[in-house]
């Protein structure tokens, strides 16, 4: 199967408009809001591969905005100017502008205008935590709240506004499985901070739509793809929405018959809860084309279990199937998640290796040279 042809005329600036055919919870009773999405391809001609994301192109919260428009005092009818393309605001604001994120660059332009002394101070180098503190949990209308600006012109605000960048979705799917479809496992992000209801421009954009087209694009990920020797084993660790791409994958792998083993570890909070795919894993398990599966549950019991905790718990069994040529594959958390599965590599390779530090640190970079530790990490 070929990723989305070149020539293809969708792309970022051109999305495809594609029917949304399913929104479905996935995470009934749990406190996190995880739900599966299926978009219809039919007749577009598009195609992709398992390890592909998709990208989506969101719309901006309509009653953000007109609660953006009303602090700012411009009543959305105002003529601007985005790109080539000239729109009234509240159209600019809703579809073509990124409204939400406040950042440091954001609020040293804004103080270019209002010269506000107590902004002045958080810009500076020596109060950097000051200046993170105050902007997590707040976006930008909440600059406005705090620091009004009566005489602001219109350029001027749009100036304060980046374009709306699109959102990227590892693809849950394979095209081989699910002909003329793509699917999605999206986080939906809502919280409360400094008395207003906050909620992810892309995942809530999604949630909130049954039944409406979505614009959308492929982008290919050549360096997340499954082996082209389907005899080569896989090991696959996605917990949380990180699942998404080995659901592809596993799919696949059952449509072209492929005989490598396969092996996915998978963790969130609870297994009532937030076991994501659970009846389709436990069916592959039962069947034996997934011939190992291990889940990690934080709050299922006194302790919290992870991941990298299930790794190092079966290091000897994982270290054989690296040692027997497995890819190793990681989907997920950047920031905390891949840190610790990465480490708990290189504690196996030491432990069952009899490797010290040093020469684990080079046994881990040697499986990412020969391509067998691939990362889809955010």
């Amino acid at each position: 199967m070929t990723s989305q042809s070149p020539e293809s005329s969708y792309n970022k600036k051109n999305p495809y408009s594609s029917a949304l055919l399913v929104n479905q919870v996935l995470t009934e009773g749990s406190d996190k809001e995880t739900r599966h999405f299926e978009f219809s391809l039919q007749g577009s001609g598009l195609t992709y591969e398992p390890g592909d994301s998709l990208g989506v192109v969101p719309t901006n919260c309509p009653d953000l905005i007109d609660d953006l428009l009303q602090t700012t005092g411009f009543t959305g009818s105002e003529k601007v100017t985005v790109g080539e393309s000239e729109s009234e605001l509240r159209f600019a604001l809703l579809h073509q502008l990124a409204c939400t994120v406040l950042s440091k660059i954001q609020i040293k332009k804004f103080n270019q205008i209002a010269q506000v002394p107590e902004l002045e101070e958080f810009l500076k180098i020596e109060n950097k935590q000051d200046l993170v503190d105050y902007m997590w949990g707040r976006e930008l209308i909440d600059l406005f709240k705090d620091y009004p600006l009566p005489n602001l012109t219109v350029s001027d605000f749009v100036g304060l506004l980046r374009p709306m960048p699109p959102r990227l979705y590892s693809i849950a799917s394979s095209l081989s499985a699910h002909s003329d479809e793509v699917h999605l496992t999206v986080a939906v992000v809502r919280y409360d901070t400094y008395g207003r209801k906050r909620k992810g421009v892309c995942s809530s954009y999604l949630a909130e739509r049954v039944g409406e087209t979505i614009p959308c694009y492929f982008h290919p990920n050549k360096n997340f793809k499954l082996p082209e020797d389907e005899d080569i084993p896989i090991i696959m660790v996605g917990p949380g929405t990180g699942i998404a791409p080995f659901r592809a994958f596993i799919e696949e792998r059952q449509k072209t018959g492929a005989k490598g083993r396969n092996w996915l570890f998978f963790g969130d909070r609870s297994q009532k809860t937030d076991y994501l795919y659970g009846n389709e894993w436990e069916n592959y398990h039962k069947d034996g084309l997934l011939n190992r599966l291990d889940l990690a549950w934080s709050r299922d019991q006194d302790e919290k279990v992870y991941v990298q905790h299930k790794m190092l718990e079966k290091g000897a069994e994982l270290w054989r199937w690296l040692e027997e040529g497995a890819v190793f594959y990681v989907c997920g958390d950047a920031s905390r998640m891949a840190k610790d599965v990465d480490q708990a590599l290189h504690t196996i390779a030491q432990e069952q290796g009899s490797m010290n530090e040093d020469d684990s640190a080079v046994w881990v970079k040697s499986l990412q040279k020969e391509r067998r530790y691939l990362k889809d990490v955010y």
